[in-house]
């Protein structure tokens, strides 16, 4: 009975694979834009030999894509917090929020106290003696003071990046569980083409809203409109992976039918996840976040194709992925913290790039055992709101 499991069973085992492989691409990323010339080729495409250009502007750029790996999470995460409300539960406003504060949240919250703490003890001491790029020099450049650490605990992305490199992708998770649970239910209940066209109103009208915030010249309120705006364009693709869950039978079924749709989506998803990049090589000139768009059109393609091919099911159900998926949450919040603290150490008596390149030796232990130790006990919390 117990080898025999439902489909639904294995495309969440399926996902929990897909999501272990993306929590260490970002921590490939971190490791990669932390070197001089990593950073040089990610942010300003100035590459210093062949080597950077090749793996920047090509589809090997998946390896280390941060934005793409995150952009796998928020997916998944519409998709499997869509799918219950898509089966008709009703909501349950308070208790689902509360829930989805001490999953997201209470970790997050725990360890940006973690950070703080080794701010204070060793972050002048790193920044005195360790010289890499300037993404991983702004790190721990000072203390975060009183009120950026409240605006830290309410969820706002305020001057993270003196943390960390992952944390602002945990404010807008945090802020979209507030909208999803309504956008999954619309979905339910009315046609898709009419829920996206409202959706597509109302985005839009938050995107010139915000877009005319961003222009003031009152600092707080130019902060929050920006906030609020990536917010708002993250929010696509939650909205995506809701969609995926409503209509995933019907476009397995479509993609089964259709040798040679897959055969042609297997021929442009290497091309289409990393577009931003492939385009910036042929020269277009574009927006980033309609790029991004096409990537997460790639990501999806991605996730059915698996669903329908039994070699990347076995992938992405081995044991190695499954277990990076079990730890994915945990590695995602705690790798920056570790990488930096192994770097300060070690960057002492070895090279710091070569401390850079062994730090996963030490940041997939702490993941494992923030995993055992913090977030087991934070979902241990979660019992006592099941009915």
């Amino acid at each position: 009975m117990f080898m025999h499991k439902s489909g639904q069973s294995q495309r969440i085992e399926i996902f929990d694979g897909m999501r272990g492989l993306a929590s260490v691409i970002v921590m490939i990323f971190h490791m990669a834009v932390w070197t001089v010339y990593g950073y040089s080729a990610n942010e300003y495409k100035i590459f210093a030999n062949n080597f950077w250009r090749v793996a920047t502007q090509t589809p090997l750029k998946m390896i280390w894509g941060g934005n793409e790996a995150v952009l796998v999470f928020y997916i998944i995460g519409g998709f499997v917090l869509a799918r219950p409300y898509l089966s008709g539960r009703k909501l349950d406003f308070k208790p689902f929020i509360i829930k989805r504060w001490i999953r997201l949240m209470l970790p997050y919250v725990l360890v940006i106290a973690m950070t703080v703490i080794l701010i204070a003890l060793f972050g002048a001491w790193k920044h005195d003696t360790i010289d890499l790029s300037g993404s991983f020099n702004v790190k721990w450049k000072r203390v975060p003071n009183a009120g950026e650490i409240l605006l830290y605990i309410l969820g706002y992305d305020y001057n993270l990046n003196i943390l960390s490199g992952a944390f602002w992708s945990m404010v807008q998770e945090w802020r979209l569980s507030f909208i999803l649970p309504f956008v999954a239910i619309a979905l339910h209940r009315n046609r898709t083409g009419k829920v996206l066209g409202y959706y597509a109103i109302l985005q839009v009208g938050i995107d010139a809203l915000t877009n005319w915030g961003m222009r003031s010249d009152t600092v707080w309120l130019a902060h929050l409109s920006e906030s609020l705006n990536r917010t708002n364009y993250y929010a696509i693709f939650f909205v995506m992976g809701a969609v995926l869950a409503k209509h995933l039978p019907a476009i397995r079924a479509f993609v089964r039918e259709h040798r040679r749709f897959r055969i042609l989506s297997a021929w442009a998803i290497p091309f289409m996840i990393p577009s931003q990049w492939i385009l910036s090589a042929l020269g277009l000139s574009f927006r980033v976040r309609n790029a991004l768009l096409l990537t997460g059109l790639g990501i999806i393609l991605f996730l059915v194709l698996c669903l329908e091919s039994p070699r990347l099911t076995a992938f992405f159900k081995s044991k190695p992925l499954l277990l990076l998926g079990k730890l994915s949450f945990s590695l995602y919040l705690t790798h920056t913290t570790s990488i930096i603290l192994f770097v300060t150490f070690w960057g002492q008596v070895i090279p710091p790039e070569t401390a850079l390149l062994l730090s996963p030796l030490f940041a997939l232990p702490v993941a494992y055992l923030w995993q055992q130790h913090v977030e087991t006990r934070c979902l241990s919390l979660l019992n006592h709101f099941k009915k």
